[in-house]
């Protein structure tokens, strides 16, 4: 009778050494996996590049006697991702009736200190933009910005042109007088012309990014029409960016409302009313 006990806590020695390398085992795999996990999240960028060189050179066969395409911009977080045209001349006048296009402001050519582009915004002119819809085809999911969860997951946009791509981190997202805007220079950008506009957006911004900008950065501005504060109001909306500096990590970073929101969620909020049938 002893011996069959003896011998039994033998074999229930031995199974609980099973199950503690079983678990020990275990174990180790799954911190090997968080550890990997870790690993994978730390380094992925926030926002993945994906190159557009290519769409570049096939939109450019549809280039005709008064437009060229200069390049293509793509912005995070939307279906923006369409083609930058430039005028022939400077009096051209980019029809509505164009889809799935924007413009570079003043066709200029070639990579600038600070780039400006404009689209139409037709179908996104209320005080309660849509963040989509099948009829978009211009800039009118840009307006998606004014809604403060969706800026803080989406804050860069890319720019290709002369065959390269160009990444933008978000700065300041403002509504701005058209006026002020029709103002911006159509050729090259002075170092004044550039410290005027980042005191403007400063100035007008409806949220403050963590994101350090100074006269020597380059910059690049999306921008469109809208009717957000109602149809007396010649306002433009605007998207700026500031270049990624070289070695700059692409990763999330802070955004706070700023005092200029509290307007804007009045307006969302129904308090004034706007019509939705104009046009850039």
């Amino acid at each position: 009778m002893s011996w069959k006990k003896k011998r039994i806590s033998k074999k229930e020695k031995k199974q609980r050494q099973v199950i503690l390398l079983v678990s020990l085992v275990a174990l180790i795999i799954l911190l090997f996996v968080i550890m990997l996990c870790e690993i994978f999240v730390t380094h992925k960028d926030f926002y993945e590049m994906e190159s557009r060189v290519s769409n570049v050179a096939l939109a450019q066969d549809s280039n005709n006697d008064n437009y060229q395409t200069a390049g293509w911009l793509k912005v995070q977080g939307t279906n923006l991702d369409l083609p930058v045209l430039t005028g022939i001349d400077n009096d051209i006048d980019f029809p509505v009736e164009m889809e799935k296009y924007v413009w570079n402001v003043g066709n200029k050519r070639g990579f600038q200190k600070k780039i400006d582009i404009m689209g139409h915004n037709i179908f996104n002119l209320s005080s309660s933009p849509k963040l989509t819809s099948d009829s978009f085809n211009r800039f009118e999911e840009l307006m998606g910005f004014v809604y403060y969860d969706f800026a803080k997951d989406n804050k860069y946009f890319q720019i290709t042109i002369d065959g390269k791509d160009y990444l933008y981190k978000i700065f300041s997202v403002d509504f701005i007088d058209a006026v002020d805007v029709d103002m911006f220079p159509s050729g090259d950008y002075t170092r004044d012309d550039i410290q005027y506009q980042l005191d403007l957006f400063k100035k007008n911004t409806i949220y403050d990014y963590d994101v350090d900008v100074n006269e020597d950065d380059s910059f690049a501005s999306l921008i469109t029409c809208t009717r957000f504060f109602g149809t007396e109001e010649y306002i433009d909306f605007l998207v700026n960016g500031r270049l990624v500096r070289s070695n700059e990590k692409i990763k999330d970073y802070d955004i706070k409302k700023t005092k200029n929101y509290a307007k804007v969620e009045k307006v969302l909020k129904g308090d004034d009313d706007n019509d939705t049938d104009s046009s850039m």
